[in-house]
């Protein structure tokens, strides 16, 4: 049940882009050219910090209000 309950949570949390619970953090973004081929997930810079992309799977604040 707890395997159940927390796959839940990380996808939920991501989907609804939770901020401190999501798994998406630098050092996973930094992985994805090793693993995958997704050419919209590399990180930007912003001055002088490193800034994630939005996922394209997160929801925006319209469709998250949809949902509750």
């Amino acid at each position: 049940m707890h395997i159940k309950t927390n796959m839940f949570e990380n996808i939920f949390n991501t989907m609804m882009d939770v901020k401190g619970k999501t798994n998406d953090n630098i050092n996973s973004i930094i992985d994805i050219p090793l693993f995958c081929h997704f050419k919209n997930m590399k990180l930007a810079y912003d001055g002088s910090r490193m800034v994630k992309p939005k996922v394209s799977f997160a929801l925006d604040k319209n469709a998250q209000l949809l949902i509750f």
